[in-house]
C-alpha cells in the first residue's frame, strides 16, 4: 500500500544517453524540427556548418543525441562530440580528427591517421619559453629537449647561429611539406565523404561552455581543415555566449556576430511555446512539467494536486521563458514545499528562479515590491487572452489582489480575492491568518534565525 505522504527525492537522476527510439518521450515536438532539418541535409551536398541556438539548459543537447539517432537510423554516418567534456586536449583538430577516424573504414584507417597525424605535427603549438629554453640552454641531452627542439639544439652547436634560429630554419623549409601534408589530408578526407550516399554528419555539443580559446580554434579548425563536400558540422551552442568567447579571444571591440557568420552557413532556434494559454491540458510547458513530476513519483491518473502546480507553473515558465532546467529545479522546490497552495508557491518558485531580487522583497514584506508586483501583474492581465476573464489572467488578478491585501494593510482579504481563492491556496473554504507570501515562502526557503 502507498503512504499518503511519500518521502520524494528532491534530484532525479541524469536521463541515459543511449537512445533506443529517437525522440521517444519527446513533449516539445522536437521531432518535427529534426524531420525538417533531415531533409536539407541533402541540399547541402558542398558541405555546411549548422548551428541549432539556444540558452543553457534549453534541452539543446538532448535534441542532438536524439537527431543524430535518427540519422545514424536513416544510414547517415554520424559523429558525436562534447567538445566541454574534451577541451583538455592539445588542439581541437586532433579531437575532430579522432572522432572521423571512428566513421572510417577499416581498410582506410591507417592511411587516415597517417594524414591526421601529418597536420597535426605542423599545428601542435611551440611556445615562446621553450624556445627560451632551447636558445637558453648550450647541455645537449637535457631531459626537456625532445624532438625538432633537439635537432635544432645538435644543429646549433658550435656554430655562431643559437638553437631558436636553427629551428626557426627548418620551420621554413618545412613549410612546403606541411602544406603538402594538409593537401593530402583535405583529399583523403573529401574521397571518404563522396563515397557516403548520403552526408557525414558531425555533431559538436557543448561548445559555449569549453574555454574560449578552445571554442574559437575550434571552428576556426573546421573551416580550414574539414571544410570539404558532403560534410556537414551541427554546432550545438549557446550564441550569445560563443560570441563572448570570441571577443575574449580577440578583444572587446571585436564584431563577435560577423566573426561567427563567417563558420556558419545556416542557424535555427529551438522552438519554445509562447502561448499563454497553459490551461489547455496539451501545452507544451504544461506538459514538460506535468513529465518532470511524474518523474518525482506524482500520479497522473489521480488527479494530485501537484498537476494543479503544473498549469500554475506554465504559466511563468512562459512569462519567464523559464528554461526546462530551471523547470526541473522549479518542480524540486515544490516537492520540498509539500503544500496544496499551487498557485500562489507555483508564482513565489518562478520568482526565487527567474527575479531572485523580488523574491526577497515579498520575503522582506516590502512595501515598494508589493506595489511593483501588482504593476507588473496588470501587464500580465492586459496580455492574457480574454483578459482577467479566464485563464491565466484570473490567476494573475487573484496574485494582484493578495499583494492588494498586504498594500492595504486590512485584516483578511478583499471580496474579489475570495473569489478567486482556490486558484492560490487550493481549499475554497480555508481562510488564513497572517501573511501567506511568508508562510509560503518558508516553505522553499530556509528561515535560520542566529541566537
Amino acid at each position: 500500500m502507498n503512504s499518503p505522504n511519500p518521502i520524494r527525492p528532491l534530484s532525479l537522476p541524469p536521463e541515459t544517453t543511449v537512445i533506443e527510439t529517437p525522440f521517444k518521450g519527446d513533449l516539445l515536438n522536437r521531432h518535427r524540427m529534426a524531420e525538417r532539418l533531415t531533409a536539407y541535409l541533402d541540399r547541402l551536398k558542398d558541405g555546411a556548418v549548422l548551428a541549432i541556438d539556444a540558452p543553457w539548459g534549453e534541452g539543446k543537447s538532448w535534441f542532438g543525441q536524439n537527431w543524430a539517432a535518427m540519422l545514424r537510423a536513416g544510414n547517415h554516418k554520424v559523429a558525436f562530440i562534447d567538445a566541454f567534456e574534451q577541451d583538455y586536449v592539445e588542439d581541437p583538430f586532433l579531437l575532430i580528427a579522432a572522432e572521423i577516424s571512428g566513421l572510417v573504414g577499416e581498410g582506410e584507417k591507417d592511411e587516415w591517421k597517417d594524414r591526421a597525424a601529418g597536420v597535426m605535427k605542423a599545428l601542435l603549438p611551440i611556445g615562446t619559453r621553450a624556445l627560451i629554453n632551447v636558445a637558453g640552454r648550450a647541455l645537449l641531452g637535457s631531459s626537456d629537449l625532445t624532438g625538432d627542439f633537439l635537432e635544432a639544439a645538435k644543429a646549433a652547436q658550435g656554430k655562431a647561429a643559437d638553437a631558436a634560429e636553427e629551428w626557426v630554419k627548418g620551420k621554413i623549409e618545412d613549410h612546403e611539406l606541411e602544406k603538402e601534408s594538409l593537401q593530402h589530408f583535405r583529399k583523403t578526407l573529401a574521397d571518404f565523404a563522396a563515397l557516403q550516399s548520403k552526408p557525414v554528419v558531425v555533431f559538436v555539443d557543448e561548445l559555449d561552455r569549453c574555454r574560449p580559446s578552445f571554442a574559437v580554434r575550434l571552428i576556426e579548425r573546421i573551416k580550414h581543415y574539414f571544410d570539404v563536400p558532403n560534410l556537414i558540422f551541427v554546432l550545438l551552442m549557446n550564441r550569445d555566449q560563443l560570441e563572448k568567447a570570441i571577443k575574449g579571444v580577440y578583444g572587446s571591440d571585436t564584431d563577435a556576430r560577423a566573426y561567427l557568420g563567417k563558420f556558419i552557413h545556416l542557424s535555427w532556434r529551438l522552438p519554445r511555446d509562447q502561448s499563454l494559454q497553459t490551461s489547455h491540458p496539451n501545452h507544451v510547458d504544461r506538459q514538460f512539467v506535468a513529465s518532470v513530476l511524474e518523474r518525482y513519483g506524482f500520479d497522473r491518473n489521480r488527479q494530485d494536486a501537484a498537476f494543479d502546480f503544473a498549469g500554475d507553473l506554465a504559466s511563468w515558465v512562459v512569462v519567464f521563458q523559464l528554461s526546462l532546467r530551471d523547470i526541473q529545479r522549479a518542480c524540486a522546490l515544490y516537492v520540498m514545499a509539500e503544500t496544496s497552495w499551487t498557485g500562489l508557491i507555483a508564482y513565489l518558485i518562478a520568482l526565487k528562479i527567474a527575479q531572485p531580487s523580488t523574491f526577497v522583497g515579498i520575503h522582506a514584506d516590502s512595501i515598494e515590491t508589493h506595489r511593483e508586483c501588482q504593476k507588473w501583474l496588470s501587464s500580465l492581465i492586459e496580455k492574457s487572452p480574454d483578459g482577467e476573464g479566464s485563464w491565466p489572467g484570473m490567476y494573475f488578478r487573484a496574485l494582484s489582489d493578495l499583494h492588494e491585501s498586504r498594500l492595504s494593510g486590512s485584516a483578511g482579504f478583499p471580496e474579489r480575492l475570495k473569489e478567486n481563492f482556490g486558484l492560490l491556496f487550493g481549499d475554497r473554504n480555508r481562510m488564513l491568518n497572517g501573511n501567506p507570501f511568508k508562510t509560503a515562502i518558508e516553505r522553499i526557503d530556509l528561515n535560520v534565525q542566529a541566537y
